[in-house]
């Protein structure tokens, strides 16, 4: 097992891989329109496809790492995810894509809840924020990698040894993972961390006896008693996830294709900003983890629908066509918001949830990505039926803003009463047991 360092990096890498391919779909559009023939609306449905198994192989990936651990949990999805990308290299059409998506939404579940048990077993509560956010920015990471290569690569070669270069890179994750993650199994010791406001000043030892350090992960996560229920009303965190990759799923998969068809930038420009607003984004990103982490979990939902609210405004300023540079920023403004919201939202799940870490997230990314599933798909019909992009991005704008609402109304989600001596926890380093999520 590596340090906790070793961990949140492995596992950075393996979302970033997993959620790849439906990446590679999106970059590859305009090549695969030409020598497949295929309409935006087929395209998008690749990537509604991966994503919507992902949301369906979430509700089973949280079982999945209780049974066999986080680490296997991960090195399968790598498995699983070479068995995709190979399946249009052998059989070459849009039936072999087809199945490319569907194993690749598997593994990608797998990666998913793997990598959040990974890195919430492998910090204490009080970084959990922050430790998600550098786990999330994997996804910005494949999008500015996928984005500066791919558009030119398969305009000069084509998609299929596009696919091919990316097996050995899979593989090599899959060692790292084995070697590197941990065999935790999704749950968090409630005492991690228990000061209360009024309390003294802790001592040197019981600083080290909450510090991720104290206790071995493998003898940490079978400590929790609560027999992995999820609380009641959690179905309001699935729903929120649904609201908001239906809401903005388009700025990673239809980037690349609106910035070419929408603003007028030439292919490979429009590759070389997709990867630049996506690396720029890792800024506020972490920059809004690292806030939510200093005012403690009760502020994590609003500032989540805060940052929801942000991307409604930006995507209606790409809705608005004021050109090139202006659509360059609101996508980096766009960018950031939504992966803030998301890393906020996996921090509040395993908050809402610290006895069941596993399913919590394999309950909240079910509705994150089968709402994906619908989110391509619908972008690119309505792009062919309107013949632009604005009433795409307005229709993202309106679920967005929802997706704010509903993360307001989940702050009640695993909340405790009050013990008859007064609230277990208060505070901003209080433990995610008290009222997690208010």
């Amino acid at each position: 097992m590596g340090s906790s360092r070793a961990i949140v990096a492995v596992s950075t890498v393996a979302v970033g891989l997993g959620t790849a391919p439906a990446f590679l779909f999106g970059f590859l559009g305009p090549v695969l329109q030409d020598d497949l023939g295929l309409s935006r609306t087929r395209i998008g449905l690749l990537v509604g496809l991966m994503f919507g198994l992902t949301g369906i192989g979430c509700l089973l990936a949280g079982r999945v790492t209780e049974r066999i651990g986080a680490r296997w949990t991960v090195v399968l999805s790598t498995v699983l995810l070479v068995v995709a990308l190979c399946a249009p290299l052998l059989s070459p059409g849009y039936p072999a894509l087809v199945g490319c998506a569907l194993v690749s939404g598997v593994a990608y579940a797998l990666a998913n809840v793997g990598t959040n048990v990974s890195v919430t077993a492998a910090l204490p509560v009080a970084r959990h924020a922050v430790g998600l956010a550098v786990k999330t920015a994997g996804v910005p990471g494949a999008v500015a990698v996928t984005s500066f290569v791919v558009p030119g690569l398969g305009a000069a070669y084509g998609w299929q040894p596009v696919l091919l270069w990316s097996v050995p890179v899979v593989v090599a994750v899959g060692v790292l993972a084995a070697a590197v993650l941990p065999d935790a199994r999704g749950r968090i010791t409630p005492a991690l961390d228990t000061t209360t406001a009024d309390d003294p000043p802790p001592s040197p030892a019981d600083l080290h006896e909450r510090h991720i350090g104290a206790t071995p992960l493998h003898e940490r996560d079978v400590r929790a008693d609560s027999g992995g229920r999820l609380p009641s009303g959690f179905w309001r965190f699935t729903l929120a996830a649904t609201l908001l990759i239906g809401g903005s799923q388009a700025i990673y998969s239809w980037a690349v294709p609106f910035l070419h068809e929408g603003a007028g930038a030439t292919l490979p420009v429009a590759g070389v900003l997709t990867a630049v607003a996506s690396l720029v984004a890792l800024a506020p990103m972490i920059g809004a983890a690292r806030l939510a982490d200093r005012l403690g979990t009760t502020r994590r939902l609003p500032l989540a629908a805060a940052l929801c609210a942000t991307l409604a405004v930006a995507e209606v300023v790409l809705a608005t066509g004021w050109g090139l540079a202006a659509a360059a920023v609101a996508l980096v403004v766009a960018t950031g918001a939504q992966l803030g919201a998301v890393s906020l939202m996996h921090a509040s799940v395993v908050a809402a949830a610290p006895h069941a870490v596993g399913r919590g997230s394999g309950a909240a990314m079910a509705g994150f990505y089968l709402g994906a599933l619908f989110a391509a798909p619908l972008f690119g019909l309505l792009v062919d039926v309107t013949g632009g992009y604005p009433v795409a991005w307005v229709s993202g704008a309106v679920l967005t803003t929802a997706a704010a609402a509903c993360f307001l109304w989940c702050r009640g989600v695993g909340r405790r009463p009050t013990a008859p001596d007064g609230p277990v926890t208060t505070g901003p380093a209080s433990p995610p047991t008290a009222r997690p999520a208010h």
